[in-house]
């Protein structure tokens, strides 16, 4: 018996340092994640998948999707990607066309403050046709502060319209690290694959 706890362990020990380098593996690599029916895509390696506990639940408002958060930069702000289907009857935005005026181009008609706004355009999220567009804008960090860091921020948008309903996949970043987290939108906007149409 005691030969026996003996070789177990020492199997063990020698087997551990392999069960690390797996399961560190396993962080660099992105994963297939699947949103109720609605959607897939691979999930950015490293990266949390995160769901807002504030507000209407996702069946109320009719809205379904996924944040998923990158790292945060030397000025406080997250990068995040997000992946969202908008049911018909939602309570946000009724159509794929109301969601572009919205967010592609100033609420006043002229940008104000240094915001950018780029020309909506015609791509493919994944196979799918899709508009997008880019804009600059900026948040302020810390907020709720009495004199927070006006900080450039960096936002794109891909809208995909479908029979009922369409999808919102969009990137937010500081404009100083928007080029490091890029790639990892493009991924998930190349392995974005609707299962409602």
């Amino acid at each position: 018996m005691k030969y026996m706890n003996t070789k177990t362990l020492a199997l063990t020990v020698l087997l551990l340092p392999a069960c690390a380098a797996l399961q560190a593996g396993a962080k660099d690599t992105a994963m297939l994640y699947t949103e109720k029916g609605y959607f897939t895509v691979m999930a950015p390696a490293g990266w949390t998948n995160t769901e807002s506990t504030f507000g209407l639940s996702q069946e109320d408002k009719k809205v379904f999707g996924a944040e998923f958060l990158g790292p945060q930069d030397a000025d406080g702000i997250t990068a995040r990607i997000s992946v969202r289907y908008y049911a018909p009857g939602n309570l946000l935005h009724k159509t794929a066309e109301k969601f572009i005026s919205t967010h592609a181009k100033p609420a006043l008609g002229a940008a104000a403050g240094g915001r950018q706004y780029g020309p909506v355009k015609t791509g493919l999220a994944g196979k799918y046709y899709a508009k997008f567009f880019e804009r600059k804008t900026f948040e302020f960090i810390p907020p709720e502060t009495i004199s927070p860091k006006k900080i450039p921020v960096y936002e794109k948008f891909h809208v995909v319209p479908m029979k009922r309903g369409f999808y919102v996949l969009s990137y937010h970043s500081s404009l100083a690290a928007a080029k490091t987290g890029l790639p990892n939108y493009e991924a998930i906007l190349a392995s974005f694959k609707p299962l409602l149409r």
